[in-house]
């Protein structure tokens, strides 16, 4: 069928509204210009503990996959291999890797209120995607709070103890809303012959 003179117009209309929708939504995004002496951060929750890292290190930030393929005869911290857009995906359970023993559980159940539960837990997790030169990997961490800017002169060179194996990844902390934060360089861990020892 032709298009008659209306329709193009309709169709112009629609680009407009859709133009105007999205300038709107665009408008309430933060700034992308980085504050003079700042530097952005991901702040980000592993269990009770609260990390900012670097944000040039982060290349995405995904929800939990539905479906992670285990690798047999990996660590217990690889939680197996994941379709990212058609690209397998390693993905690993942060807290399992810093603070040792076993993944949560994250299989259905048969108890619903328990279900109910974890499904509130695993909506809150989230899949850290980190920059690599070969293969980027994923880190499931509990909750991905979301982008800061850091100011360079809140940089406190004592960092607090109970960080554990995390430790040797934490340079330095910055005053975040007045309380210390742990920066932890997720690039250097990925580096650690430990990290890449996923074979048992």
């Amino acid at each position: 069928m032709p298009r008659t003179e209306k329709s193009r117009t309709d169709l112009h209309d629609l680009i407009r509204k859709l133009d105007a929708r999205c300038r709107a939504r665009a408008a309430g995004l933060p700034d992308e210009a980085t504050p003079a002496d700042s530097w952005a951060a991901v702040l980000f929750r592993v269990k009770k503990q609260h990390f900012l890292t670097p944000l040039e290190q982060i290349a995405e930030v995904l929800e939990l996959p539905a479906e992670i393929t285990r690798v047999p005869g990996t660590k217990p911290w690889l939680l197996g291999v994941a379709n990212n857009r058609g690209t397998l995906l390693p993905i690993y359970d942060l807290a399992s890797l810093i603070e040792g023993g076993k993944p949560q559980s994250r299989r259905r159940g048969q108890d619903a209120p328990v279900e109910r539960r974890r499904d509130a837990i695993r909506s809150r997790e989230r899949v850290l995607v980190v920059r690599q030169d070969e293969l980027p990997c994923g880190l499931v961490v509990s909750e991905a709070i979301g982008m800061r800017y850091i100011k360079n002169a809140d940089r406190v060179d004592e960092v607090e103890d109970g960080l554990g194996p995390a430790r040797p990844y934490v340079d330095a902390s910055y005053l975040l809303e007045g309380s210390p934060m742990p920066v932890i360089r997720l690039g250097r861990m990925m580096g650690d012959p430990l990290f890449n020892a996923a074979m048992t």
